[in-house]
């Protein structure tokens, strides 16, 4: 299963004074079983496109190809495009409005027609997933959580649809560092269980972790493509652009200015450790000769 961009195009408001193209001429396919990480500065185009890639928006000109289909054809069924490429905003939370937590996870199932055994199962499975299902939790108000426990119950709302592809726009911003830290761990048990993630993200050091490819986007076009060893190369490229670089790739840019053999390609701090290790072992056995 893939999703693929064929040379998509969007304007919003298009022949109207305040017509502006988003994201311009943009082909892309999402692979089955990765996790790709959007990259870009604010207005880059990237939450546009995430649109796209579940169908919540209509390109311009262009197509979106879910398994070969065209998912704008007439007859296509988008209830299908949901089922499978599920989409979480940027805070998600501010769109819980059930009066209870099962309500809320189960209201896309609901919307399926499923039965109430259905929706039960998938309702206990998606809070299982998020961590929250302990006791007497689905029968609480969402808006009776923390803020953290209030996001994971939106991500669980989507999760209930079971998706194979799951979209994620900027999933940890504005939380406090551990709840931060347990969103971002939620979604990489997510991607090795088999499902496909697609993130935004700011955060370099967040892409460096958890990415096994990045796209760059820069005016509403893809500049740059790639593994995230690769793309954390082109530094100050990425400067350039108003993006960073991850905080080991600063240091191991430091440690080369200064004239020690840093290895390039190194962007995850497992990598560092092994990479200095590697040098110190180096430097002792040459002292001992």
């Amino acid at each position: 299963m893939q999703v693929i961009l064929e040379h998509v195009t969007h304007t919003y408001q298009p022949g109207s004074p305040f017509q502006a193209t988003a994201i311009r001429d943009v082909s892309m396919a999402v692979r089955e079983g990765e996790f790709l990480a959007l990259i870009g500065h604010t207005g880059s185009g990237k939450s546009t496109l995430a649109q796209h890639i579940n169908g919540l928006l209509k390109p311009t000109s262009g197509r979106v190809l879910l398994d070969g289909q065209d998912i704008h054809q007439k007859g296509f069924d988008k209830k299908e495009v949901r089922k499978i490429v599920g989409l979480v905003f940027q805070y998600p939370e501010h769109q819980l409005f059930e009066e209870t937590v099962a309500k809320d996870v189960g209201f896309g199932p609901k919307n399926l027609g499923l039965g109430d055994a259905e929706i039960a199962e998938r309702v206990q499975e998606a809070l299982r997933k998020v961590g929250l299902d302990e006791p007497g939790i689905a029968e609480k108000s969402p808006f009776e959580l923390s803020g953290g426990q209030m996001r994971r119950v939106a991500m669980a709302g989507v999760l209930a649809m079971r998706p194979r592809v799951l979209v994620l726009d900027e999933p940890a911003a504005g939380l406090d560092p551990q709840s931060r830290e347990d969103m971002l761990q939620l979604i990489a048990g997510l991607h090795q269980q088999g499902t496909t993630v697609v993130m935004i993200s700011h955060s370099m050091d967040d892409v460096a972790r958890f990415a096994t490819r990045a796209v760059v986007m820069e005016h509403g076009t893809i500049v740059m493509e790639g593994a995230p060893e690769i793309i954390f190369r082109h530094a100050e490229r990425l400067e350039g652009m108003g993006l960073d670089v991850p905080s080991v790739c600063k240091l191991m840019m430091k440690l080369r200015e200064m004239g020690i053999p840093c290895p390039e390609d190194v962007f995850r701090e497992e990598q560092a450790l092994s990479a200095l290790l590697a040098l110190w072992k180096e430097g002792k056995r040459h002292g001992a000769e």
